[in-house]
């Protein structure tokens, strides 16, 4: 038998309370049991290693030389075939709920009922409250307390002095409660320096900074008011943003560190998601000798070793 629950799980406060008033009066469309639409799909580390995220993130002129996380082995994993947005199908997902639909007869999966990111939308208030730790780092930057956080740190060797990693963030926040005060919190470090912002600006990405109302351009709706459904997007998150990129500044071939965090804020409630685009964790090579400058240029020169070309724009 389970434990009774402590602490903040067991003290869930106004909101929850209104959480669950919401999926009482609408528990035709907000409480179906989530089933993933055909052909998606999610490997969470409990069947995947952290390297193995790392690999899938690697890009042309990076070179992987530690990968770690932290968090419930179901809050990061691969997925594939997600196919909604503008999203490219494969890569990394990193949740503060699940990525994987709760098997009734596991003991283990008490705590979540539904996938964070497979489509389709059946509900706007997807909870796992795990009641994971929160991570530091993330509650300093967003000023409020964190919980349930997923965190992947990976330790890379760049070759040139550009590093970029493509991402988009979703959540179950925008329906309701996005502009209310509870924002999830998410980051991109790279070497302990924020790289994840809102395009042309010092703000960081957040449900908060990334809306309806504010820069609008980089959000996309999921839902409509009590319709989980209406979005159209082949994903459980009730909205999310276009794919942004995180560019940061390195020391070529030095080791680097770049750290991504997603947690809940406040409390344990309402899920929040990070997809990282396969091979888009790139570096820009140095041209160090004549002979690396053409690989540059024409990388398809037979003498150019695979994957010394310059790697051109990632997506914003």
């Amino acid at each position: 038998m389970k434990p009774p629950m402590t602490g903040r799980r067991a003290r869930r406060g106004a909101r929850a309370a209104i959480v669950g008033i919401a999926l009482t009066a609408l528990a035709g469309s907000l409480t179906s049991t989530a089933q993933a639409s055909p052909g998606q799909s999610v490997t969470t580390l409990r069947e995947t290693t952290p390297v193995s995220l790392a690999s899938e993130l690697t890009g042309r002129n990076v070179t992987i030389r530690s990968a770690t996380f932290t968090g419930s082995p179901v809050q990061g994993g691969l997925f594939a075939d997600a196919g909604f947005g503008a999203f490219p199908t494969t890569g990394v997902a990193l949740t503060s709920g699940s990525l994987i639909d709760a098997d009734p007869a596991s003991d283990e999966d008490v705590d979540f009922t539904r996938s964070a990111v497979l489509g389709p939308n059946s509900s706007l208030t997807t909870t796992g409250d795990l009641g994971g730790a929160g991570d530091e780092t993330l509650a300093a930057l967003a000023g409020a307390t964190t919980y349930d956080a997923a965190t992947l740190a990976i330790e890379v060797v760049p070759k040139g002095r550009t590093l970029r990693l493509t991402y988009l963030m979703g959540s179950e926040e925008y329906a309701t409660w996005a502009q209310s005060g509870y924002g999830d919190a998410f980051a991109i470090w790279v070497d302990g320096t924020p790289c994840s912002f809102v395009p042309g600006s010092d703000t960081l990405v957040g449900t908060s900074t990334v809306n309806a109302s504010v820069n609008s351009a980089y959000y996309v709706a999921n839902f409509a008011p009590n319709d989980p459904g209406a979005g159209g997007q082949d994903t459980e998150m009730n909205a999310f943003t276009v794919p942004l990129t995180c560019t940061a500044t390195v020391t070529p071939r030095e080791p680097t560190t770049v750290r991504v965090s997603v947690a809940d804020t406040r409390d344990g409630q309402l899920d929040s998601t990070v997809l990282l685009q396969s091979d888009s964790l790139r570096s820009t090579q140095v041209p160090t000798t004549i002979g690396d400058l053409l690989c540059r240029l024409l990388p398809w020169l037979p003498w150019c070793p695979d994957g010394s070309g310059w790697n051109g724009p990632t997506a914003v």
